[in-house]
């Protein structure tokens, strides 16, 4: 997908995973990116990146690449912005809803703001459409910035759990 901000989404190959991975040591908390890897204390795994954590987030993103012989319940990709990778983002399947696709991002500190993750939207509803989901589901940190984030792009937004859960209908 390119846009006026030339975003693309490209598949985490071994040489685009060790970039991504040292934009996420640089410009991420590791609870911002990834689930606790196992082993870790709650605490460690919102804010330190161990290489116990490192070697998580290559698996995890190792187990969610596009497999034209296996499927697979999540996927991933690195976004770029301007020819430089900005974060990643994930489409995955919802347990016990086979109609729905939870879509996720994450953006590097220095990336947020700059309407990365609208772009990042609107290809999530095209390739969900692809996938024959009837609604998508996006759940993030309750903050004023992602709700209005969500918002902007059509989702009903709606607090659980301390965070805020998106969801919108597709056509």
């Amino acid at each position: 997908m390119t846009s006026q901000l030339m975003v693309d989404l490209v598949p985490v190959g071994e040489d685009v995973l060790e970039d991504l991975l040292a934009l996420a040591v640089a410009e991420a908390q590791p609870g911002e990116v990834m689930p606790p890897a196992s082993g870790e204390s709650p605490h460690e795994a919102r804010t330190t990146w161990t290489e116990l954590r490192k070697g998580a987030f290559r698996d995890y993103h190792r187990r969610c690449r596009l497999s034209p012989t296996a499927p697979v319940p999540e996927v991933t990709w690195a976004v770029k912005a301007r020819g430089r990778i900005v974060g990643a983002a994930r489409l995955a399947l919802v347990d016990g809803d086979p109609g729905a696709r939870e879509v996720g991002l994450w953006l590097g500190e220095s990336y947020r703001g700059h309407g990365i993750s609208g772009e990042v939207a609107y290809w999530a509803l095209a390739a969900a459409r692809t996938m024959d989901a009837r609604r998508l589901v996006a759940r993030t940190v309750a903050s004023a910035r992602a709700r209005r984030s969500l918002e902007r792009i059509g989702f009903e937004v709606a607090e659980r759990d301390g965070g805020l859960v998106g969801t919108l209908a597709l056509p």
